[in-house]
């Protein structure tokens, strides 16, 4: 049986990166679009007490727990899905799949510069990958209608996600319908970490990240 995890509010898929990978390729084959989330510490802090968030988020095909954090705060003690959640094995699997199978990929992000850090992120992992445009989105712009149909015009096989929480979320509850590709990957700040988390200042972040996380989990299971 698959196994499931509940931390903050949010259930989420615990599964190996091959597990994960298979369900992804059969994604890919499938209509209408699909979708997939990796959860991280900040998202579920920061979302934990907004009911509409996590009932969006439960939508989703699959929800992954993009940080080891969230499995041990589950109690999970499988040491394979531990470590290949923190080195992101899956999403180093799926993009080299990505490019191996040509696939089209879109980018969503908020700004320019996450757009920016984006793409830098995507050519360390695969140059080959197959970039048919980008998009910069906020919940201000009243661009939705204009993006959703730049996609379509790519005939995008992929959209890459790193919009920020809960807009990501509530963005393609709206147009789930809409957009005609085969997956919706929502990876967030997961895309580039594997590369900033060498940086020391980044290192400092992810221990008080960590500690947080630690006494917002502790806080709810005292309160239930």
């Amino acid at each position: 049986m698959e196994e499931k995890i509940k931390v903050l509010g949010v259930e989420m898929n615990c599964l190996t990166a091959k597990e994960t990978m298979v369900l992804a390729m059969q994604f890919m084959e499938n209509d209408p679009v699909d979708t997939i989330e990796m959860m991280t510490m900040d998202s579920l802090m920061n979302n934990q007490d907004d009911e509409a968030w996590i009932s969006q988020a439960g939508d989703f095909k699959l929800v992954l727990p993009g940080e080891s954090e969230i499995l041990e705060a589950a109690e999970v003690r499988d040491r394979v899905k531990l470590k290949e959640t923190e080195n992101r094995t899956f999403l180093k699997m799926f993009m080299k799949y990505l490019q191996k199978n040509q696939k089209r990929v879109y980018l969503l992000a908020d700004t320019e510069e996450a757009i920016s850090k984006a793409e830098g992120a995507i050519r360390r992992y695969n140059r080959g990958i197959r970039l048919t445009g980008h998009a910069c989105l906020n919940r201000d712009d009243n661009r939705e209608e204009e993006v959703v149909n730049d996609i379509n015009g790519t005939e995008t096989d992929c959209v890459l996600s790193v919009l920020t929480p809960p807009y990501q979320e509530s963005f393609i509850s709206r147009n789930r319908t809409l957009i005609n590709a085969k997956l919706w990957f929502g990876c967030g700040p997961m895309l580039s970490r594997s590369y900033d988390d060498r940086k020391v200042l980044q290192q400092i972040r992810h221990f008080f990240r960590k500690t947080m996380f630690r006494r917002q989990v502790e806080k709810q299971q005292k309160e239930k």
